[in-house]
């Protein structure tokens, strides 16, 4: 588990894990962030709405244009990053 709970978008948004699990669709992640939720159940908005941020960046009018294209490479990274 975690070592903090999250309690903003940005926390969220700049976890590899996180990104990865909404971008990558990682089933064996699924049970985590559910107890994670569970831990906290008042994070559920800021979890909902950085999950929210992923899947529709480019429609996202939360982020300037620059956080947009930061976030977009950090997806990028994440994805393309090797997992131990």
């Amino acid at each position: 588990m975690k070592r903090a709970i999250y309690t903003t978008v940005e926390q969220f948004l700049t976890d590899d894990d996180f990104i990865r699990y909404v971008m990558d669709c990682v089933p064996d992640k699924e049970s985590y962030w559910t107890s994670y939720l569970s831990a906290a159940p008042q994070i559920r908005s800021a979890y909902l709405k950085a999950y929210d941020i992923l899947l529709h960046l480019d429609e996202c009018d939360l982020l300037t244009p620059e956080q947009t294209e930061r976030l977009k490479q950090r997806i990028f990274n994440t994805l393309h990053t090797k997992v131990n």
